[in-house]
């Protein structure tokens, strides 16, 4: 049975070639990646250093070991870098 859960994680890239993100989330083995269409902003997408809260799934995707099922962005929360 795969894992799933809502966590709070940091964009660490977006690809505009590939219409998504990469997320680091504390706790789980591995990024998520998260698709364009499942980024809940006006625009899509998002900017490396964001945080961001995440509904994921344990559902390999591009190559990740999760996919977020929603993405929501944090204004109330900012990342520390090098954590």
């Amino acid at each position: 049975m795969s894992r799933s859960g809502t966590s709070v994680g940091t964009v660490v890239r977006w690809d505009e070639q590939a219409h998504g993100a990469v997320l680091e989330v504390p706790g789980l083995a591995g990024d998520v990646w998260a698709d364009a269409a499942v980024v809940d902003t006006a625009d899509g997408t998002l900017r490396a250093g964001q945080v961001v809260s995440v509904e994921w799934a344990e559902e390999p995707q591009h190559g990740r070991p999760f996919r977020a099922l929603r993405v929501q962005r944090r204004e109330d929360l900012q990342a520390t870098p090098g954590a």
